[in-house]
């Protein structure tokens, strides 16, 4: 049967890593067809950017605030394709965690 798309069932114990962004486009997440849940959390003192599937670009596409700011992949708002990220100065260091 397949999963409801709109609850998230974690089957794995979900990764956890950090990612140094800078100022060209990184790869914070590959794509990941078994993927249920993420999580981004700005763990910096400068703004990030994400861009779903495409080249993360300064001033565009989903900020994370400085110092804690986040961003959730749920059943609710379901993304398996890659997340790329950018800051406007160099090593900003984004928390990322993934759940299958």
């Amino acid at each position: 049967m397949p999963r409801d798309p709109t609850i998230y069932h974690i089957d794995s114990f979900p990764t956890s890593g950090g990612v140094a962004v800078g100022a060209v486009t990184t790869v914070a997440l590959v794509a990941n067809t078994q993927r249920v849940y993420a999580a981004f959390v700005n763990d910096s003192v400068q703004a990030i950017y994400l861009g779903l599937g495409v080249a993360a670009v300064l001033n565009d596409g989903i900020r994370l605030n400085p110092n804690g700011g986040a961003y959730e992949i749920t059943g609710e708002n379901l993304f398996t394709g890659a997340v790329n990220a950018i800051s406007g100065l160099g090593a900003a260091n984004l928390t990322v965690s993934e759940g299958i």
